[in-house]
């Protein structure tokens, strides 16, 4: 846009150097077309471009200095065609100028037209490259000629009108292939003086490509009344109505329409800005508001912006999006968002800001800091039902994804460092309550900060089911390697009143805790599973498993491999248990648990083993021990098992199917029954040793 701005500067101190060349020459009455040949060297010389003029050039000069070009042409040398102008025709009242003000007749520049090109090399065709001199003579003037305009007079204008028609500028970038084109550019006004508002209308059609296929259309319309007073540096622009309609691609093929009206007022000697009674609307969304603007250094900012309730469907469709479905249609039909601005110097700071999502409110501010960037937020909601918001159920979306087990981890890069780097943030963000996937969880809290690379995320907090999730994560991009560090802590939930909200499971009741912490290092799911490092610990206590007797069948079980008959009578179906718990060590992706124990009704649960997660391996042992007979009234259960632990060894791949997975560990049946036998022969020996040893006592008496 820079370089744009000193294209345009150059084209018109272009025509200021044609208007002075011809004005030199009519003041000494020659024939200016005789001089074309003159005129194009020093278009050269001291502007670098190459001017052709292949029409006439006309003059008049009294009481009008007038000059009129025609069919002109300019390039840098060695670059592409950059513009051509069919006409352009100005004409200054003499005696007003020699006065110190300016009175023209119409300003008329028809056909101009630009051709802006960017090579695959980087060049373009309207720059070009300026000696040390010529910099340095550029360089000294411009001090100059600022302080001859800002010393001077101020300079009353008076001009009939100012017509520029039949517009056109071309942008093409051929290092992206692009293509941008500004089409039937036309502007109008009517008589421009200083110190009254004068009406001026304009209108253009555009037109973005991509590789030759087109993108987005556009034309536009703009119409306001304008106020120069040039002494005072104060510029006002009242009543701006402007209408802009694009279509296209993105819009699935239809046209959207957006009208903007304001009053603008810009005092560039106190350096302030306003803009009032905006009024924005785009398809079915309406803003409203007013901003001021003072000291552009460090710009402080005020003002109030208000977005009226609209239904988010109806928007998405009029800028040809894909409508959002969700479970409950009634949702996302009335969103509405109301702000005021005020804050420090060189920020643009949102007060108060009022969300409204249906029936749900989020209060708080925000805050973004003009000179590094930064961004604060502080939202804090009441209450949302998140299952009205989900997509709705779909035949067979229940069935289970097919498994990708056994695939590999993806080595994909998951964490966008380069855009974590250069984010500064400090979030606060709450909701009172929330319903999702069934469940009610309450006080959500989370706390963010980011800051050259160290993203923390020092508060992730949520109360459900009579407990607590407290966890913290910090990101850290600042070196080469991203490392992660989680810590979680888990308390007092009763899992069963979750498990029965969630997925309406009866089967298990406990008091849930837990506590972890992890470490990660790398930027794909392939490295976090082979770097994971740390320690866990789970515990469940005061519980009971419904529906299954865990004694019942063991004993039953046993029953069954040793022959001895079962007594089916059943008293309990259920397994308590009074604590149930694990810890683990977690090193480079291989999780050891030497420990897990559950102390069940009349039994022990233990079990030990790995779990290698970078070779989708498992190695665990689970074991079964009765502690004490107190299946008597309900089974028979062999009295020499007691004390003996039932073993199952579960190994194999992540994708081994379950049945093969874990199989029970039989010898220690062999291993019960040759204790029995020993104990029984040994008693046997002990009964007829006794028995002998009785009859010689017997013998002594």
């Amino acid at each position: 846009m820079k370089g744009l701005l000193k294209l345009v500067a150059g084209l018109a101190a272009l025509i200021v150097v044609v208007i002075v060349a011809g004005g030199a020459i009519l003041g000494a009455f020659f024939d200016p077309n005789e001089y074309k040949p003159e005129i194009e060297t020093a278009a050269l010389d001291q502007g670098g471009v190459e001017l052709k003029i292949n029409g006439d050039i006309g003059w008049s000069v009294f009481p009008w200095l007038g000059l009129e070009v025609n069919k002109i042409d300019v390039k840098f040398p060695g670059k592409a065609d950059l513009a051509s102008l069919n006409q352009a025709r100005i004409s200054v009242r003499l005696p007003a100028l020699m006065s110190g003000n300016v009175e023209m007749e119409s300003v008329v520049v028809d056909g101009l037209k630009l051709n802006l090109v960017k090579e695959k090399d980087g060049s373009a065709n309207w720059a070009a490259e300026v000696s040390t001199n010529q910099g340095k003579t550029a360089a000294e003037s411009k001090p100059a000629n600022a302080g001859e305009a800002a010393g001077g007079a101020a300079i009353a204008l008076d001009i009939d009108s100012i017509q520029i028609t039949n517009g056109f500028i071309n942008y093409q970038d051929k290092t992206t292939q692009t293509e941008a084109t500004l089409n039937d550019f036309n502007m109008t006004s009517g008589q421009v003086v200083t110190n009254a508002f004068f009406p001026a209308e304009l209108s253009f059609n555009a037109v973005q490509s991509v590789k030759g296929e087109e993108q987005i259309k556009a034309n536009a319309k703009l119409s306001a009344e304008f106020f120069l007073d040039l002494e005072n540096q104060l510029y006002k622009i009242k009543g701006l109505d402007s209408n802009l309609t694009v279509g296209g691609k993105p819009f699935g093929g239809k046209s959207l329409e957006l009208a903007t009206a304001a009053d603008i007022e810009a005092d560039l000697a106190n350096q302030s800005a306003q803009l009032n009674n905006l009024k924005f609307s785009v398809a079915n969304l309406n803003a409203t508001g007013n901003v001021t603007v003072k000291d552009f250094a460090a710009p402080q900012i005020s003002g109030k912006l208000d977005v009226a309730s609209f239904e988010l469907n109806k928007l998405l469709t009029a800028v040809g999006q894909a409508e959002v479905k969700t479970t409950d249609p009634a949702v996302l039909k009335a969103i509405s968002f109301n702000t005021v601005l005020e804050g420090p110097a060189n920020t643009v700071t949102a007060k108060a800001i009022t969300l409204k999502l249906d029936d749900t409110t989020f209060n708080g501010s925000a805050g973004f800091n003009l000179a590094n960037g930064a961004i604060t937020l502080n939202l804090q909601g009441d209450k949302i039902d998140a299952d009205r918001y989900m997509p709705p159920a779909t035949e067979g979306s229940s069935e289970k994804a097919t498994s990708t087990t056994g695939q590999g981890y993806s080595k994909a890069p998951v964490i966008p460092v380069e855009a974590l780097k250069a984010l500064e943030l400090d979030a606060k963000l709450g909701l009172k309550a929330l319903h999702v996937s069934n469940m009610d969880v309450s006080n959500i809290a989370l706390q963010v900060s980011a800051h050259g690379g160290l993203i923390k995320a020092s508060k992730i907090d949520a109360d459900l089911y009579g407990g607590s999730v407290r966890n913290n994560v910090t990101v850290d991009v600042r070196n080469k390697t991203p490392l992660i560090k989680s810590n979680k802590t888990i308390s007092g939930i009763q899992i069963g009143d979750m498990l029965k909200a969630a997925a309406q499971v009866e089967q298990l009741t406990g008091t849930f805790n837990s506590k972890s912490n992890l470490t990660l290092r790398g930027n794909s799911v392939h490295d976090f599973v082979n770097s994971v490092t740390g320690t866990a610990n789970v515990n469940m206590k005061d519980g009971e498993v419904h529906g299954i007797d865990m004694a019942q069948t063991v004993c039953q079980g046993m029953n069954n491999v040793s022959s001895l008959g079962i007594n089916t009578k059943e008293v309990d179906r259920s397994t308590p248990f009074a604590n149930m718990g694990a810890s683990a060590n977690i090193k480079n992706g291989v999780i050891s648990n030497k420990d897990l124990k559950a102390a069940l009704d009349a039994m022990v649960l233990s079990g030990k083993g790995t779990v290698n997660l970078p070779k989708q391996l498992l190695d665990y042992r689970l074991g079964f021990m009765v502690e004490k007979n107190l299946f008597k009234e309900t089974c028979s259960f062999p009295d020499k098992l007691e004390g003996v632990e039932i073993p199952i060894d579960c190994k194999g791949s992540f994708n081994t199917p379950p049945a093969e997975l874990c199989k029970p560990d039989f010898s220690f049946i062999t291993n019960a029954m040759k204790k029995q036998v020993k104990e029984k022969a040994k008693k046997k020996v002990e009964e007829k040793l006794k028995g002998k040893l009785g009859d010689k006592l017997k013998g002594l008496f």
